[in-house]
């Protein structure tokens, strides 16, 4: 497919996750392999298309293809006698990251949303959760509301989660009440 039959497909596809995926691959294959290797007015221009229906898919366009180039670079800029804005992306001398377009490939073979958070932890793997530090004047706040009873309670999941976090163990509570 041509760049502009692509573009128009991905601008019909904006409400339709699935599809938007699949044509925003072939559109990264096509900067990558296609006839006009390493130009990205297409990608540029279904940005600006989305833009314009008043679609939050940018930041998703630009992150995705920073994962394919990385070190890519998107530059904005106003002409200063027509006063139009132009937009671009800079990829020379960036190879594309294959394991990226591999997984792009497959998420558009299984017909994954490019919407979803399942199409990004493909690409970026799941967050990690970092426990915050512990707020002791909060924690204090919030067992002085406590009874005495429930404090017991307490005492015994905590002691309960340090015994089972030693060993690796999946903690379990004691009862519903507590929790």
């Amino acid at each position: 497919m041509t760049n502009t039959t692509l573009e128009t497909a991905f601008n019909r596809a904006l409400g339709n996750g699935v599809n938007l995926g699949e044509t925003f691959n072939q559109l990264i294959k096509n900067v990558v392999t296609g006839k006009s290797k390493g130009d990205t007015t297409s990608i540029v221009n279904v940005i600006a298309m989305a833009n314009k229906k008043g679609d939050k898919i940018e930041q998703r366009i630009k992150r995705v293809f920073g994962l394919v180039f990385e070190g890519a670079t998107f530059k904005t800029e106003k002409n200063k006698k027509t006063g139009k804005t132009t937009s671009k992306m800079i990829i020379k001398g960036i190879k594309p990251n294959q394991k990226v377009l591999d997984i792009l490939e497959q998420l558009a073979q299984d017909k994954v949303s490019m919407r979803g958070d399942k199409f990004m932890q493909a690409l970026i793997g799941k967050p990690s959760k970092k426990s915050s530090p512990l707020n002791v004047k909060s924690f204090i706040d919030t067992c002085s509301k406590r009874s005495t009873d429930e404090l017991k309670e307490m005492q015994k999941i905590i002691k309960a989660a340090i015994k089972h976090q030693e060993k690796n163990v999946v903690v379990e509570l004691p009862n519903k009440k507590a929790a």
